[in-house]
């Protein structure tokens, strides 16, 4: 297997650990006695500001126009599958222990299923 076969193993472990960084990270925060909405904020706003300037640059020229329900849609996936998401799993983290954040977490695959059978066409 050469170097273009062990790429995705190599960018998976990756996520992997930035995700438990941001766990460590989280949970010291709530520790602390930072809100866990106000996280939530900061984290939202902090990914946006970073994120907007890479789509903007590497997207212009394939952007295509947005209809008002392919944006409430998106809006909506936004708010309820993410946003929610990322809620439960750290009012979890903050109020009992990483096992039972762990488990809500790994739930996130399946709140954003059904959010995607109820937003189809």
């Amino acid at each position: 297997m050469g170097a273009d076969g062990k790429k995705p193993y190599v960018i998976a472990v990756i996520i992997q650990v930035i995700y438990t960084g941001m766990f460590v990270v989280s949970k010291a925060a709530f520790n602390q006695g930072f809100s866990t909405y106000v996280f939530i904020f900061y984290r939202q706003a902090a990914a946006s500001l970073l994120l907007l300037p890479l789509a903007i640059a590497l997207e212009r020229k394939n952007a295509r126009s947005m209809s008002f329900r392919l944006l409430l849609k998106l809006f909506m996936f936004a708010l309820i599958g993410t946003t929610f998401s990322l809620n439960l799993y750290n009012v979890s983290l903050k109020l009992t222990s990483a096992t039972v954040g762990s488990a809500t977490s790994n739930s996130m695959p399946v709140v954003t299923f059904f959010i995607a059978l109820l937003l189809r066409y």
